[in-house]
């Protein structure tokens, strides 16, 4: 019995320890590599994409096949007064195969456009990809824009809850106007306004990231903003993928003029039929029908001219991204270059003169308590601010990061 006793009390300790080691494991953080990880494995717009390539290149396996021959059955020279299969010699009971062969290089050209295809939903779930990672960038990047703030809000008001104290003890005591003391409220209040904003700003961006993440999008991200990088300075439009799939789009419009094109010679259907006879030499028949365009001016010419229009058409789109992507790439890495410069002036200049004016003006804290209040919450600005020119210019690293594929 003491056996037995010792026995469960050893098997709770442990469960307890393994409730303990749980309970005191940190919680995940929602880094933004994780994050990216997250949303490719679970974003349903990746799955959509992969599932249309898969289906493009199925296509490819049958676009340039023969059509499917036809069966053909019958009864041939049949009398239609006794309806009678052996009344005549002449009547036979026939069956054969069909075949149609299309026009010209028509089977080529229709390989071509399937292949076309492929590239283009290839090129379309790279850019999907490349899209959702920004837009997972962008709204983490917002979350800890927002939770960071929050922090600095939260030092500034610990102090100007001691500010308030403070004045509110001296004006007991006669050492100070009560005017101290409403100013201190007041500095109280602006740091509490601001509050708000910046919880409504991470639940925004929570919200985003939920779409792709689901309930990993309510962990903690990190105190540190992670590095990302910018990519080479040289940048070529055509190996983006909205290009790819613009260039696939003019190789498609290629192959529907090669096909119109294809329709100015003949097709033609190949028949054979083995006929059986009573009392009679079975027989074979085979013919070949041969399609005759002869009006071409309303049906080949018209149809040409469609596909040689829609194929321009392709080709000036495709000259219009790639301008259109160069634009942006010389937009955002001006961008870029602007936010880095504004970083280094704000560490390097703005931020330390403002810490040496508030360290100053608290030496002479029994003199002036309004000046110091003023300081510090012109310190906080800044460093709001600079909380905010980080995450731009981390913003503008991953859109040159969706432009480069870096």
């Amino acid at each position: 019995m003491r056996a037995l006793f010792s026995g469960r009390r050893a098997a709770a300790i442990i469960l307890v320890s393994h409730f303990a080691i749980a309970l005191d494991a940190p919680a995940a953080e929602l880094t933004l590599a994780r994050a990216e990880t997250l949303a490719l494995e679970r974003a349903p717009s990746l799955a959509r994409l992969q599932s249309n390539v898969a289906a493009a290149s199925e296509r490819v396996a049958y676009a340039g096949q023969l059509p499917d021959p036809a069966l053909t059955l019958g009864a041939i020279n049949v009398p239609t007064d006794s309806l009678s299969l052996t009344e005549d010699d002449m009547t036979m009971v026939g069956i054969g195969l069909r075949q149609a062969f299309p026009p010209g290089d028509a089977r080529a050209q229709r390989t071509r456009g399937a292949s076309a295809g492929v590239e283009r939903e290839a090129a379309r779930l790279e850019a999907g990809r490349r899209r959702l990672l920004r837009e997972v960038r962008a709204a983490w990047l917002e979350v800890y824009a927002a939770e960071t703030s929050l922090r600095l809000v939260d030092e500034l008001r610990r102090l100007a809850r001691r500010d308030l104290e403070s004045a509110e003890g001296r004006y007991r005591a006669a050492q100070d106007a009560q005017r101290a003391v409403l100013r201190a409220r007041s500095a109280l209040a602006r740091v509490n306004e601001r509050e708000p904003m910046f919880r409504a700003q991470a639940k925004r961006a929570r919200a985003v990231l939920a779409r792709w993440l689901g309930d990993a999008a309510d962990e903690p991200v990190p105190a540190a903003l992670p590095p990302l990088g910018v990519g080479t300075p040289g940048f070529d439009p055509d190996n983006h993928p909205e290009m790819r799939m613009a260039v696939a789009e003019i190789e498609a419009m290629r192959s529907e003029a090669g096909m119109a094109r294809a329709e100015y010679r003949p097709g033609y259907m190949v028949d054979v039929m083995y006929g059986v006879r009573q009392d009679r030499p079975d027989m074979i028949t085979a013919q070949v029908s041969l399609d005759l365009p002869i009006f071409r001016a309303k049906r080949q010419d018209p149809r040409l001219s469609e596909r040689v229009q829609l194929e321009r058409a392709a080709e000036l789109e495709a000259e219009d991204k790639r301008r259109e992507l160069r634009a942006m790439h010389a937009a955002v890495r001006a961008e870029h270059e602007e936010h880095g410069e504004r970083l280094r002036i704000f560490e390097n200049e703005l931020l330390p003169a403002l810490k040496r004016e508030a360290s100053v003006t608290a030496a002479g804290f029994a003199r002036e308590q309004a000046e110091l209040r003023d300081a510090r919450m012109r310190e906080l600005d800044a460093r709001l601010e600079l909380v905010r020119l980080r995450v731009d210019h981390a913003r503008t690293q991953a859109e040159l990061l969706y432009l480069t594929g870096e």
